[in-house]
């Protein structure tokens, strides 16, 4: 057992924004996750407010951890050493969201300077989303991928990024209609469609394409969340071939770019986020042209438009849950597609901010954990898959 002046003085560090090495990090989180049948008590003096708490962790955070990792790890390839770094990182934004809901509860008080006591949140065996998808062919045939594989490939066949074959589409007439690629709850998968652009879906999501597309226009139809990437291709008069993304509610057309759709038929809206290039969203009979670092929001009430970090809302590329510049419910939407589990609510919504970063390759105890430091209510329903929030 760790002595617990020491432990003291790695919180009392990590608090303060200071470098840990890898060792005290494991010594940190072996420490805290030792106590998972028992509250865990630490020491909080810093004197922070919550817009400070905030722009630490989204500023601070990942940046240390980040410190010799240029590059971000695929969802299903951490490195252990990351591992422990986005563990770290996930402890502390724990302890911040703790920190500042207890304070604004107490009125007038600059600092607490008494103890945080983080609520239990038992190990589950509920197990984060893998690559998943189902491929429906044109004559209805559905092929479930390979689950080992990120992707597929549209070209003269239907094949893995490895070479390996699914399907092949000869008949002329078949290659006219669409077909579909559907990723169930708790899954991602990726897809290069025919004319070299590369769609990312997110769990529970369907989109609807033809295996080759014609010289007019290049469209597809998304249920759901994609990151799109799309090739900037001309026909034979050198003119630019759009591409369209129908979803509900609005039509989004585009030349080449980089851009986020969120189209989930059970949420009011849809929101279009633009992160390079242009885009021309059509809604309620206006068209809006987007710039890079704008988002469009539609609705029943029109479509607005705003500016946003466009890496919250393209975080789940990258293997990461984003809780920045999201509403609560929206956050555990999120949570409950990636981990198959149905939110039920039995009052009102929690009136709670989540901010910060987590890894999605992490088992679903590390999301609760944040919801037990903001101080919401809830169960774990783990042979009904539903997280209930009271």
């Amino acid at each position: 057992m760790e002595d617990t002046e020491h432990i003291e003085e790695l919180v009392a560090k990590f608090q303060r924004g200071d470098t840990l090495t890898p060792t005290q990090t494991e010594t940190l989180l072996q420490w805290y996750n030792s106590h998972t049948d028992e509250k865990v008590v630490l020491i909080t003096d810093a004197p922070l407010g919550r817009e400070q708490l905030k722009q630490r962790m989204l500023n601070g955070l990942l940046e240390r951890v980040r410190a010799d990792q240029q590059v971000l790890p695929k969802a299903n390839k951490l490195p252990r050493r990351l591992w422990v770094s986005a563990a770290a990182a996930v402890l502390l934004a724990m302890l911040s969201i703790w920190w500042w809901t207890r304070r604004d509860q107490v009125n007038d008080v600059g600092n607490i300077g008494s103890e945080t006591t983080i609520a239990d949140s038992r190990d589950t065996s509920i197990t984060p989303g893998t690559n998943k998808a189902v491929l429906i062919l044109a004559d209805g045939r559905q092929l479930t991928l390979d689950t080992g594989q990120e992707g597929i490939v549209m070209d003269e066949s239907i094949r893995y990024a490895d070479g390996r074959q699914v399907a092949r589409v000869q008949d002329e007439q078949v290659q006219k209609k669409d077909l579909q690629l559907y990723v169930p709850r708790g899954g991602i998968y990726k897809i290069m469609l025919a004319d070299g652009t590369k769609v990312w879906l997110n769990a529970d999501s369907r989109l609807i394409y033809p295996s080759v597309f014609g010289d007019a226009e290049r469209a597809v139809e998304l249920e759901g969340e994609a990151f799109f990437e799309v090739t900037s291709v001309t026909d034979s008069q050198k003119k630019k071939i759009p591409f369209i993304v129908r979803t509900k509610g609005q039509t989004v057309e585009v030349l080449g770019t980089q851009f986020n759709v969120n189209s989930y038929l059970t949420q009011p809206f849809v929101k279009t986020t633009l992160v390079e290039g242009r885009v021309q969203v059509h809604a309620n009979q206006k068209k809006l042209l987007l710039q890079p670092g704008q988002q469009a929001t539609t609705s029943d009430n029109g479509t607005t438009v705003s500016r946003v970090n466009t890496s919250n809302f393209t975080a789940w590329t990258e293997g990461k849950f984003s809780f920045d510049g999201k509403s609560f419910e929206e956050i555990l939407d999120e949570v409950g597609r990636w981990y198959n589990l149905t939110v039920v609510y039995q009052g009102q919504v929690p009136d709670v901010d989540l901010v910060g970063d987590a890894f999605r390759n992490q088992k679903i105890n590390l999301v609760l954990r944040l919801l037990d430091a903001a101080a919401v209510t809830y169960k774990l329903d783990t042979a009904h898959r539903r997280l209930i929030i009271y």
